[in-house]
């Protein structure tokens, strides 16, 4: 009988491999797939020994468990891609959150795409959620451990995608994946630490990337000024691309009261700073949406405008071709223009889309 094949995405980490391993023993006709996003054009050498090192395991986790072993070069395709947003989405005055545009338009695309070119029944990722099927269509949901549910990130996919995928470690935390695949063998993989912050940056800052980008299109950024409410100007700033709106700390400025970004303004250069008060909205609008059904858009809803952020109640309204408006139940702080808002129904993701 002919087994299931399955192509997974594998990055290196404790949970990719603990999936092969899992998927392996479940039976299925498991191949790995490592994806190169990075190169040394114009990523730093940190970042590429991070990328090789993280390609070499998988290729040790793959031959480990005598599973084939792929690896895709979309690195100038993720520059094309990704980094060109990021730094668009800054010179506009917005806050980018790349994973947004990379999963659905590049990274996801790949998998299904090689999936189908080597004949694959199925695809699958090592992120902690579900699939949940309901009235014919195929949802995101919640994985059970609340530290990593990873659904805010993975709005984006669209059927055709989700319809094809397994997410084996959805009802798992990570301290029993741990365990799992330190009990397996793979030890040193167990205890390897989760990645953090935007992936091309190395859990660098973004500034000294940013400068580097903007120089290689011939842009600076020049000093700015700090303004308050009324638009009086109250100190420099570095150039608007510094900051992000909800920021308090490296601001430059001295005080006796604690300010925060409320606004920023490209076309003058300003940086609006108030009270924080003063960052709490009752509603905002949302562009380049995504939902799965215009039906989910009706209702109460909750919404998540950070990965961290507690789900606060909201519903829809003005439903446009390509906005729509968000009306909150109680007023939320610091909704930064460029960032994401998810919107749930119970533990589904329904849809999302860009803050305007």
């Amino acid at each position: 009988m002919r087994k299931t094949k399955i192509l997974l995405a594998m990055s290196g980490g404790t949970d990719s491999s603990a999936a092969a391993v899992m998927l392996n023993e479940q039976g299925y006709d498991v191949q790995g797939l490592f994806i190169s996003f990075f190169n040394s054009n114009w990523a730093s050498p940190q970042v590429i020994a991070q990328q090789q090192e993280s390609l070499n395991t998988v290729a040790e986790v793959c031959s480990a468990l005598s599973i084939p072993f792929h690896h895709v070069d979309a690195s100038q395709k993720f520059y094309t891609t990704v980094i060109e947003y990021f730094v668009q989405e800054y010179l506009a005055a917005r806050t980018p959150f790349p994973c947004a545009i990379c999963n659905p338009r590049l990274k996801w695309q790949i998998l299904y795409d090689y999936s189908i070119d080597l004949q694959c029944d199925c695809i699958a990722t090592g992120h902690y959620v579900s699939i949940e099927k309901r009235n014919d269509l195929y949802y995101i949901s919640q994985g059970i451990d609340p530290d990593k549910d990873q659904s805010f990130f993975l709005w984006g996919l669209a059927q055709h995608i989700l319809s094809r995928t397994i997410f084996p470690l959805g009802s798992f935390t990570k301290k029993q994946v741990r365990e799992y695949a330190y009990n397996k063998g793979f030890t040193t993989i167990s205890q390897r630490k989760d990645s953090l912050g935007i992936c091309f940056l190395g859990n660098s800052n973004y500034r000294p990337f940013l400068v580097q980008e903007l120089a290689k299109r011939n842009i600076t950024i020049p000093r700015g000024n700090h303004i308050n409410e009324q638009g009086e100007i109250i100190a420099p700033n570095e150039g608007y691309t510094w900051y992000t709106v909800g920021q308090r700390k490296q601001l430059g400025i001295a005080l006796n009261t604690r300010l925060f970004v409320k606004c920023i303004n490209a076309q003058d250069n300003t940086v609006t700073l108030s009270p924080y008060i003063s960052l709490f909205r009752t509603q905002f609008i949302v562009h380049s949406y995504y939902f799965h059904s215009p039906t989910d858009m009706q209702g109460d809803l909750t919404v998540k405008i950070r990965y961290r952020n507690q789900e606060h109640s909201c519903n829809i309204t003005d439903i446009r071709e390509k906005t729509c408006t968000v009306q909150l139940h109680t007023p939320l702080e610091a909704i930064a223009p460029g960032q994401t808002a998810v919107f749930y129904k119970e533990t589904r993701v329904v849809g999302g889309g860009f803050i305007q």
